[in-house]
């Protein structure tokens, strides 16, 4: 339908486009928009109110016009087309994770927060653990429980001969 044919049934009907407007509850201007509209659009909220004063052609009963094959192709190609951006996107935020680098704030023996950026896409330095995996077998885990238990031997060893050697001051 066109807004020619919408001004010819409104005129048919006897109206003008100031009655037809305070009739269907819309502004005079929105009924002179669709008049001079090269295409209606049957479901348009002014346009169906218009329709409940005069007699419109009713809209078809998908409420969506009918689309060609060709048209459908290209909306289904759009929508990959979006999908494979997205798809790009997702992995270009992550690739940009992996490297992120913040600063890493781990408590130094002074007292204050460090100030070395992290490893790529971790949130310590190499100095704070960073770099660190960690043993992951079990004889690795051995090993290390075992050269911890030697140093804190050691460490205990020499804090008790130390203690030893220092006359104590009695306070007299």
């Amino acid at each position: 339908m066109t807004g020619a044919e919408l001004a010819a049934i409104r005129k048919a009907a006897g109206l003008s486009q100031t009655v037809l407007a305070r009739r269907a509850g819309i502004g005079r201007h929105a009924v002179s928009y669709w008049e001079n509209r090269p295409q209606v659009d049957l479901r348009a909220w002014a346009v169906e109110r218009m329709a409940e004063v005069i007699d419109l052609p009713k809209k078809p009963a998908l409420g969506w016009r009918l689309r060609a094959p060709w048209e459908r192709a290209l909306e289904a190609q759009a929508e990959a087309a979006f999908i494979a951006y997205a798809l790009r996107l997702k992995a270009r935020c992550d690739a940009a994770a992996a490297r992120r680098r913040v600063i890493c704030g781990a408590m130094t023996r002074k007292g204050t927060a460090c100030r070395c950026l992290s490893e790529p896409g971790k949130r310590r330095c190499k100095f704070h653990g960073g770099k660190s995996t960690g043993a992951r077998t079990p004889e690795g885990l051995d090993r290390i429980r075992e050269a911890q238990r030697r140093r804190w031997a050691k460490w205990r060893a020499e804090q008790l001969k130390n203690n030893q050697a220092k006359p104590r001051d009695m306070g007299c």
